[in-house]
């Protein structure tokens, strides 16, 4: 990357490209999506455009090819975000620069310019997202989270939208295992939504993750910007995994711009009485594939072996805890890994962690106190909905 400055507002530093910072000034322009400035790229070269832009023989001709009627640029928005630029707010990749996701590239239309935070390389990696209900039952957030954990653990990026339920936990699960997980904003890069989620987002950029968006700063949280945010989830990823949604749900949409972008889309099919299952078992249905563990995403997606462009990583399915010795797992990781959202009586756990009742109460009890599982009542217990607390001993 190479330094560079733009009129008087100074060098900003690496991390900038000029192509960027054409892209930067050619999206304050109001009047002109993406899509027709892409077509215009496909004319001309980005210094073309941004000389274009600034006169109004320029912008006429601009009309006379499109049809539309394009604003100046915006020059007062445009020194503060690279104001914010300089001062490390957040950095921008554009379409013409190496680092963009090679993912990203191949959708209809990509967006010219992301605004980040944090390691966009770790897209570099296989990566899947995952969505699903923002009212998703306790049941369906543990398999989220669940899933996220040991994709995570194969070393497969987990991608989604940082909405509250599904999203949420399949972030906190690809953290948990020491993995890494991005998100994808429909708001500006300095606005996090919802506000809850203010200490996850910076916890995904400290442990070697991303934020990402194609809006500018300050765009709030608009309905319309959803969708546009959902193509992005599924572009940036080699497949979707839809955990709990109705029929008419954004993480439906989610799958259906996978389709369109001939990627991979899962679904985890649930009880036919509920209300959030219509949506998975419509796509399994139209040909998804149905996912009851790990293995069905990684058999379909052929990632077991060595991945081009992954630096050699070997893909093989374990559901070994990381920093874990094979087959020697304490015995709080092997009464957390036989829980789930169901409640089991401690006699059943007795048999499955082939333990004694003397070994295990101490366990349950420290487990509960920590806030991984919780009691049911009647000596039964299931996992917590937020599992290990961060931060918390694995």
């Amino acid at each position: 990357m190479e330094f560079s400055s733009c009129g008087d507002d100074g060098r900003l530093g690496m991390g900038t490209s000029k192509k960027a910072l054409l892209w930067l000034r050619i999206l304050t322009v109001s009047g002109a999506s993406p899509r027709l400035w892409l077509k215009l790229r496909e004319i001309f070269s980005l210094e073309e455009i941004a000389s274009f832009i600034h006169t109004d023989t320029g912008r006429e001709r601009i009309y006379r090819l499109t049809g539309r009627r394009v604003s100046p640029p915006d020059e007062t928005g445009l020194k503060e975000q690279l104001r914010l630029i300089e001062k490390g707010a957040f950095e921008v990749t554009s379409l013409e620069d190496p680092d963009y996701p090679n993912l990203l590239r191949e959708i209809a239309v990509p967006p010219p310019l992301l605004y980040y935070r944090g390691d966009l390389s770790s897209l570099k990696k296989p990566s899947i997202c995952i969505v699903g209900s923002r009212a998703a039952t306790r049941s369906g957030l543990l398999i989220a989270r669940r899933l996220a954990m040991e994709l995570s653990q194969l070393g497969i990026h987990v991608v989604s939208g940082l909405a509250r339920g599904v999203d949420t936990y399949a972030h906190i699960g690809a953290l948990e295992s020491g993995g890494g997980t991005s998100a994808v904003l429909g708001t500006g890069v300095d606005l996090i939504y919802p506000e809850e989620n203010q200490a996850l987002a910076e916890r995904i950029e400290k442990e070697g993750g991303a934020i990402i968006t194609e809006f500018p700063p300050g765009t709030p949280p608009h309905r319309h910007n959803f969708p546009r945010r959902n193509r992005l989830l599924s572009g940036l990823t080699l497949g979707t995994i839809v955990v709990q949604a109705g029929l008419k749900s954004g993480a439906m949409g989610t799958a259906m711009w996978a389709l369109e972008q001939n990627r991979e889309v899962f679904a985890v099919p649930g009880s036919i009485e509920s209300p959030l299952s219509r949506g998975p078992h419509s796509l399994i249905k139209k040909g998804a594939h149905l996912v009851e563990s790990v293995e069905d995403v990684v058999e379909a997606l052929n990632l077991e072996g060595v991945a081009p462009g992954t630096g050699g990583l070997l893909f093989k399915v374990s559901r070994e805890k990381p920093g874990s010795p094979a087959g020697k797992k304490t015995l709080a990781e092997k009464i957390v890994s036989a829980l789930d959202s169901e409640p089991k009586h401690i006699d059943e756990l007795v048999e499955i962690c082939n333990i004694s009742p003397d070994e295990l109460l101490p366990v349950l009890l420290e487990l509960e106190i920590r806030g991984a599982i919780v009691s049911c009542g009647g000596n039964s217990y299931a996992l917590s909905q937020d599992g290990y607390p961060a931060g918390g001993s694995h």
